[in-house]
């Protein structure tokens, strides 16, 4: 497992289709029944993607792209996840929710915020 890089933690199993993030493998896991799903900074669907923190009050706003994304049963936005300072926060969504999320906390050094949309993958943007 020496080769995996837990940096880049969010896969897909090949069997199952599954979206997992890993923390660790365990010691009968094989990577490569997985494929590492690559965070997206740019490209021509970041209007609706790329995650847009602001500092509002004592919180932290995330919204999904400058542009409101859908949040239909078949192409939704699953989890906005905040990394403030190597703490994670995380807010899952369903179908017709709002494409945000607000997490209380201090004031960070180090930000940044991750997406996953059902059908156009793990965004990432820093603030």
């Amino acid at each position: 497992m020496a080769d995996f890089d837990y940096t880049n933690n969010v896969v897909r199993c090949k069997n199952s289709g599954n979206v997992i993030e890993i923390l660790k493998f365990g010691p009968d896991v094989d990577p490569s029944d997985f494929d590492v799903i690559e965070t997206i900074t740019e490209g021509d669907k970041a209007p609706k993607h790329k995650p847009v923190i602001t500092r509002e009050n004592d919180a932290y706003v995330v919204k999904v792209g400058e542009v409101e994304h859908p949040m239909d049963e078949d192409h939704y936005i699953a989890v906005i996840e905040l990394i403030a300072d190597g703490q994670v926060h995380k807010q899952y969504l369903q179908p017709g929710d709002k494409p945000i999320a607000t997490f209380k906390i201090p004031e960070a050094t180090e930000l940044y915020a991750r997406e996953l949309c059902t059908l156009h993958g793990l965004w990432k943007a820093e603030l």
